[in-house]
């Protein structure tokens, strides 16, 4: 399955917050964490529908999960 690669713009057509919003709840670890490629940013589609099904305290608990395996 490949998976589909979304820009700011795409996640903000989904999620109507201010790109200043997401990468707030992105230091708080409340928001999916952008990859990089090649110097582009993007979010995962699966990570920003978990994220309004399970909700920001899923996707916090998660990445914070895996902040404390890499520490």
């Amino acid at each position: 399955m490949n998976e589909r690669l979304l820009r700011r713009k795409d996640v903000q057509e989904i999620i109507p917050i201010s790109t200043a919003a997401i990468y707030a709840k992105m230091k708080d670890l409340k928001f999916p964490q952008v990859h990089k490629y090649g110097g582009t940013a993007f979010w995962k589609l699966s990570e920003i529908q978990e994220y309004i099904e399970k909700g920001e305290e899923y996707v916090y608990k998660k990445l914070l999960e895996k902040k404390e395996k890499v520490s």
